[in-house]
């Protein structure tokens, strides 16, 4: 099993940052929005069945950097990393079902919504696998050696 790092947080959203970049753009196409009543200018604040809200991977990306530093900075970034990554779970669970009333509202392909939702829980697991141990002042695999 890989050993868990937060050096492995900013490599693990670097691969990820095109998905939600993608979203945006066929949200715009298609006019996907956050309820079968939204449209795409509900993709910044509130996501679509297309991506998440675009504040999150902002976010992430500057958690995935303070969480390479030591100390304080390091535990806030895993911190900022781990709730992310808890709201993309909560949001491809929980909210799966809206998501596919909104995909169907906009004629887009369930495939994708169900998609985005599987890169999603993937994700949150790998942020949270490296995050964690940081967060919480326990080592990590690599230190532990």
């Amino acid at each position: 099993m890989p050993s868990s790092s937060p050096r492995n947080l900013l490599p693990i959203v670097g691969a990820y940052l095109p998905v939600p970049v993608v979203g945006a753009a066929l949200s715009a196409l298609w006019d996907v929005g956050a309820t079968p009543d939204g449209g795409a200018e509900d993709m910044v604040l509130r996501g679509t069945a297309l991506t998440p809200p675009l504040f999150l991977p902002v976010v992430l990306l500057a958690g995935a950097v303070a969480a390479r530093g030591g100390g304080t900075r390091g535990r806030v970034g895993a911190g900022v990393v781990s709730a992310v990554a808890g709201a993309f779970l909560a949001g491809s669970t929980a909210n799966l079902p809206n998501d596919f009333a909104a995909a169907r509202s906009a004629g887009t392909p369930r495939a994708l919504t169900a998609g985005l939702a599987a890169i999603h829980i993937a994700l949150s697991i790998g942020l949270l696998y490296n995050a964690i141990p940081t967060l919480t002042g326990r080592p990590t695999g690599s230190a532990a050696v």
